[in-house]
């Protein structure tokens, strides 16, 4: 068991204090839950094909099934999350996967191309809800020291799942139909939806609601949702879009963040034109290039966590040393490895633009995925922890407002792939996306080196102690555990309670 309780329920139900293996298996069960939700974005591109053929449909209509789960993906996490606070995790977690059930088996069965469109819609809007939810589970469950191989493993799931899609869908596309793979995805989830129905709330607020509900006025000062319900919906969707309009750190980032994570749902489309064009590969075989992304996944996960993270740490625990407990890190400190990504994914553009040409063999522009897949992996990991040591107070809303943004970009790319493409040729319009998504390495540049000056300008942002008089009366502005030895954060959470 944790040897840090939450301070927030008695020792006996807080949710730290369960045995390892316990906390261990629920973790893995939401692992689970998120897996099938994520590849199912991606999974459907490796059977377009067949969809397409089967409701003798056009190009652009088919390829509006990425486009339209992505769309609903929008709102869903906007959703959940509210939701989650008013009735705990534990309702939020089984109507997301029974609701995700219901849409993939409706898209397996659906008569006609507009019912399979929707479902997608209705699969994508109910099951993203989960994507808000992970993290506070986590928190709920584990002390900031004990959550690194979940970090490690959720990233991997959240970037890597929606990048390996289209191979398994790609390989099993020519000899099995289009509905026995959907089928599949519906039956997964429906197999990890009955172990989602047995697990126990972690959600402080809802035990402490519950225990209020068993033990009468011993705890009847527990707010209830009726009571929560108009503060709680107005912070989750008025608090986004606030940061968005008033904070030029927040809306750049977003915006190319937006871009990158776009690009392989753009590439979605577009690997398979120019592989086809070039090589005479079909859909299917084009589908297994994107082995190529995902191995670049992996090992932007390994240089995180095995470079980035520890030298953070380490600088981290010199600064707090140095100034004998009144100082944390900046928050620019994380930008290295926004800096790194954003020139790992020109990289591979640039390397994809000059390599897929009929004379040179394929492999070569295959490789050129490893580096993209990287730079997306790196760009989410190290933007987001960026994110919660900006603004401390703030960092929720700020993901929720770069993971709006990211999906309305993701619902549009994957029907601009192609023509695109056409219109500029292969390899000005891969040298075009190679130039765009060079943009974020002087914005990284511009934020390490003027990143003082700018927060100094935040009304949100967090402030240097050292260049406030009174420490006292800025602790609003800095971070909650300011005084404290810091404390880690990871990918799309933060470590301690706003």
């Amino acid at each position: 068991m944790s040897q840090v309780p939450s301070f927030v329920l008695s020792f006996e139900h807080d949710p730290r204090q369960w045995s390892k293996w316990r906390r261990w298996m629920i973790a893995l069960v939401i692992w689970n839950l998120i897996a099938p939700i994520d590849i199912t974005l991606t999974f459907y591109s490796g059977m377009q094909e067949q969809v397409q053929e089967y409701f003798q449909t056009t190009t652009f209509i088919a390829t509006l099934g990425v486009g339209l789960f992505n769309f609903g993906s929008i709102f869903g996490p906007l959703i959940g999350a509210p939701l989650s606070e008013l009735y705990g995790r534990r309702p939020v977690y089984i109507g997301t996967s029974v609701g995700f059930v219901i849409f993939s088996l409706g898209t397996a069965l659906s008569p006609t191309i507009v019912s399979l469109l929707g479902c997608r819609a209705l699969a994508g809007l109910i099951g993203s809800a989960v994507f808000s939810l992970y993290g506070g589970s986590l928190s709920d469950m584990f002390t900031p020291d004990e959550r690194g191989p979940f970090v490690a493993l959720f990233t991997i799931v959240l970037q890597g799942a929606p990048t390996i899609g289209p191979v398994p869908s790609s390989l099993l596309g020519t000899i099995v139909h289009w509905r026995w793979l959907m089928g599949f995805i519906a039956t997964w989830a429906a197999v990890v939806t009955a172990v989602v129905i047995c697990l126990p709330e972690t959600e402080a607020t809802a035990i402490r609601r519950r225990l209020a509900k068993d033990q009468g006025e011993v705890m009847a000062k527990v707010p209830t949702p009726a009571q929560q319900t108009g503060s709680v919906w107005s912070k989750t969707l008025l608090t986004p879009i606030v940061m968005l309009r008033h904070e030029p750190i927040v809306l750049w980032t977003a915006v190319y963040h937006a871009f990158v994570y776009g690009l392989l749902f753009l590439l979605l489309e577009a690997y398979p034109h120019v592989y086809n064009s070039h090589y005479d590969m079909s859909r299917q075989e084009a589908g297994l290039v994107f082995i190529a992304p995902f191995l670049g996944n992996l090992l932007g996960v390994l240089v995180y966590f095995c470079f980035l993270k520890p030298q953070y740490e380490a600088q981290q625990r010199a600064t707090f040393m140095q100034s004998g407990g009144k100082r944390e890190i900046a928050p620019e400190a994380r930008l290295p490895g926004v800096i790194l990504a954003s020139l790992l994914t020109p990289i591979g553009m640039f390397w994809f633009a000059f390599s897929a040409h009929p004379d040179v063999h394929w492999f070569f522009p295959v490789l050129s995925g490893v580096p993209v897949g990287m730079g997306m992996t790196l760009l989410q990991l190290s933007l987001f922890n960026y994110y919660i040591d900006l603004y401390p107070t703030r960092s929720a809303s700020v993901i929720a407002a770069n993971c709006a943004i990211r999906n309305i970009v993701s619902t549009v790319f994957p029907s601009i792939g192609v023509p695109l493409y056409n219109y500029l040729g292969i390899r000005n319009a891969s040298l075009l996306l190679a130039c765009i998504s060079f943009v974020g390495f002087p914005t990284g540049v511009v934020l390490l080196v003027y990143g003082k000056r700018l927060r100094a300008a935040s009304r949100w942002a967090k402030q240097d102690v050292a260049d406030v008089s009174d420490t006292a009366s800025c602790l609003d502005v800095v971070a909650p555990l300011l005084g404290q030895p810091p404390q880690n954060t990871y990918g799309g959470t933060s470590s301690t309670s706003n």
